[in-house]
C-alpha cells in the first residue's frame, strides 16, 4: 500500500532523531545522480534521481555527511511505495575521488620525510660515536691514523647531516602547503554519510540541503555618457563542497527559502496624553523626551511609514529586453551552466541572456557642501530591477571608472553613480555686501554664490543641489532676497535643485542672497 507522503516523512524524522552509530560496511561510492542545483545566498539544494536496483522496485541512495539529513524531501510521493527510511552513520574520513591524488602524494611526502628523519638518526648516532670513541694511545703511528680517518669520516658525516636537514625542511615545507591544501578541499561533514532506502514504482526524486555552497554575481557596469546606455554583463562564481561533482544547469537564486513561516502581525499604536516634561512620545515599549537623542530619530521614522508603503507597489509596464534574471513574487534567479567539482573550486559559469541592455538618463550632478567635482549618476527607472545584488566594476565610455555595491533591487538601484566628472567643477563662496556681513537688531544678512565650470570640449546639462536653511523655531523668519537663475524645485526642506546648461569651458554662476530675522540678544544654532 502506498503511504501517503507527509507519513513518509514523518516516520523518515522519527529516524533522524536517533544518534549516529558507525556502519557496519563504509560505502564507496556515493549516489552523484543529480539532475538539478539551486544555489541560494548561503548553500545549495541538490536534486536527485535514484532507480531501483532490483526486481523487488528497492532503492538506495547515499549521500555524503555535507548534506543535512532533516532537509530531505520526497520530489515524487506519488512513485513510493510504504515508507522511505533516512538513517545517518559515521565513518572513517572520507577522500573523495577528486583529492585522491592529492591524498596520495601527501602520503608519499610523509613516508618520505619518515625515511629521511630515520637517516638523519643514523647520522647523529654516527657523530656521537666518534666524539666518544677512545683509540688506543700506546700506538701513536695507529693513534695519527686514527685522528685523520675520524677527520675525514666526521666531515663527511656532518656533510651530509647538513644536506640532508635542509632537504628534510623543504619537504616539511611542502607537507605543511599540501596538508593545508587537502584540509581546505576536504569536503565538509566527511566524517559520515546519510543512507536512504526504500521502494518505488518508476525512481525515486529527492531534494536534499547542504550549507557547504556559496554563490555570488559580478557585473561589467558600462555606460555611455553621450545616450544613457548601459552595457550590463553578469558574471557568476559559484563553489560547493560536498564532495560530488556536476556538471550542467544551476539556477542561482537571491532569496534562501525560510523553513518556517508566521502569519504577520501587527501590533496597536496607543497614544495617550502625557506631561510634556516627563514624554512627548511614545512608540511601543520606548519612550523619547525632547532631551533624549533617539526622538529625533524616532520622530524622522514615522513619517517614512507610509513612505515605505507607496514603495511596495508594483509596475506592470515592463518595456525592456529578456534579462538574465528569472522574477517571482518572492525570489529572483539567475540561469547558469557550468562545471562544478565538490571540492570547493570556485568556478565561473556561464549565465544564459547575459546581455542585458538598460537605459539610463546621465546626470551630472554638482554638490558643493560634498565635493567640488561632479558625480556621474545613471538615473533609471524600470530597466535597473533586471539587476540582483552583486558586485559591479565601473566603466564610463569604455574607461574604469571605480567600483560600486549594488544593493537590494529597488530604490537602491534607481541612480547608480559611475564615479566623477574631474573637468566638471563647482566653486562655492560665501556672500559679502560692500559694508560687510551685518549684524543689528538680530538681523543676519546671507548668502552664497556657485561658478559651475564645464571644463570639457562639449556643452553640457548640469544638476546643482544645495540648500537654504530650515527655521526650526517661529521667532525666526527667513527672507529669500534673490536667486539667479530660479531654481528648478525646492523641497520641503528647503533643498535647491537647478539644472544648468553650461557650454563648452565656460563658467555659470548662481547666487543666492537671503536674510534670517530672529529676537535680539538670541544667537542662532545650525544642525
Amino acid at each position: 500500500m502506498r503511504a501517503p507522503y507527509f507519513l513518509a516523512m514523518s516516520f523518515a524524522a522519527v529516524l533522524l532523531c536517533a544518534k549516529l552509530s558507525f556502519a557496519a560496511e563504509v560505502p564507496e561510492d556515493y549516489t552523484n545522480s543529480i539532475t538539478a542545483i539551486d544555489f541560494y545566498p548561503s548553500g545549495a539544494k541538490f536534486s536527485f534521481r535514484v532507480e531501483p536496483y532490483d526486481n523487488e522496485k528497492n532503492f538506495k541512495a547515499v549521500l555524503p555527511g555535507s548534506f543535512n539529513a532533516d532537509s530531505i524531501r520526497l520530489i515524487n510521493p506519488e512513485d513510493i511505495e510504504g515508507d522511505i527510511r533516512i538513517e545517518e552513520f559515521k565513518r572513517e574520513r572520507w577522500i573523495p575521488s577528486q583529492l585522491a591524488a592529492l591524498k596520495s602524494e601527501l602520503d608519499e611526502l610523509e613516508k618520505e620525510i619518515s625515511r629521511l628523519n630515520a637517516k638523519k638518526s643514523a647520522l647523529e648516532q654516527t657523530l656521537e660515536m666518534l666524539k666518544d670513541f677512545e683509540p688506543e694511545k700506546s700506538n701513536p703511528e695507529a693513534l695519527l691514523n686514527y685522528i685523520k680517518d675520524s677527520q675525514v669520516l666526521r666531515l663527511a658525516t656532518e656533510n651530509e647531516l647538513a644536506a640532508l636537514k635542509a632537504e628534510i625542511t623543504k619537504k616539511q615545507a611542502k607537507q605543511k602547503t599540501l596538508s593545508a591544501e587537502l584540509n581546505a578541499r576536504r569536503p565538509s561533514g566527511d566524517t559520515s554519510y546519510i543512507l536512504i532506502t526504500g521502494k518505488t514504482m518508476n525512481y525515486a526524486d529527492f531534494s536534499a540541503f547542504t550549507p557547504a555552497a556559496s554563490w555570488y554575481p559580478k557585473y561589467i557596469l558600462d555606460l555611455d555618457s553621450s545616450s544613457g546606455k548601459i552595457e550590463a554583463d553578469l558574471f557568476v562564481r559559484a563553489s560547493q563542497k560536498t564532495g560530488l561533482d556536476y556538471k550542467g544547469d544551476v539556477t542561482l537564486h537571491t532569496k534562501t527559502p525560510d523553513e518556517r513561516i508566521t502569519k504577520p502581525v501587527i501590533n496597536p499604536l496607543r497614544v495617550g496624553i502625557k506631561p510634556k516634561e516627563e514624554t512627548i512620545a511614545t512608540v511601543g515599549a520606548a519612550k523619547f523626551s525632547r532631551n533624549n537623542k533617539m526622538y529625533e530619530s524616532a520622530r524622522m521614522a514615522m513619517p517614512m511609514m507610509e513612505e515605505d508603503t507607496a514603495a511596495m507597489e508594483f509596475d506592470e509596464e515592463v518595456n525592456a529586453p529578456a534579462p538574465a534574471v528569472k522574477e517571482t513574487l518572492a525570489d529572483r534567479a539567475v540561469e547558469a551552466t557550468g562545471t562544478l567539482t565538490g571540492d570547493g573550486t570556485e568556478r565561473a559559469l556561464e549565465v544564459y541572456m547575459t546581455d542585458i541592455k538598460l537605459k539610463g538618463d546621465v546626470l551630472i550632478l554638482l554638490i558643493p557642501e560634498q565635493r567640488e567635482n561632479a558625480w556621474i549618476i545613471a538615473s533609471m527607472d524600470k530597466d535597473n530591477d533586471k539587476l540582483i545584488p552583486g558586485e559591479a566594476d565601473l566603466r564610463v565610455d569604455g574607461a574604469t571608472a571605480g567600483k560600486i555595491t549594488l544593493g537590494e533591487y529597488g530604490e537602491s538601484q534607481k541612480e547608480i553613480p559611475f564615479g566623477y566628472a574631474d573637468a566638471i567643477t563647482v566653486k562655492k563662496e560665501a556672500l559679502v555686501e560692500k559694508k560687510g556681513v551685518s549684524w543689528f537688531s538680530g538681523v543676519f544678512n546671507s548668502g552664497y554664490k556657485l561658478e559651475i565650470t564645464n571644463g570639457t570640449s562639449d556643452e553640457r546639462v548640469i544638476t546643482v543641489k544645495d540648500r537654504l536653511p530650515i527655521p526650526t523655531d517661529e521667532k525666526i523668519k527667513l527672507d529669500i532676497k534673490r536667486i539667479e537663475p530660479k531654481e528648478k524645485e525646492r523641497d520641503r526642506e528647503n533643498r535647491l535643485t537647478w539644472e544648468i546648461t553650461v557650454p563648452a569651458g565656460a563658467t555659470v554662476p548662481i547666487i543666492v542672497d537671503y536674510t534670517l530675522s530672529y529676537p535680539s540678544g538670541e544667537e542662532l544654532q545650525y544642525r
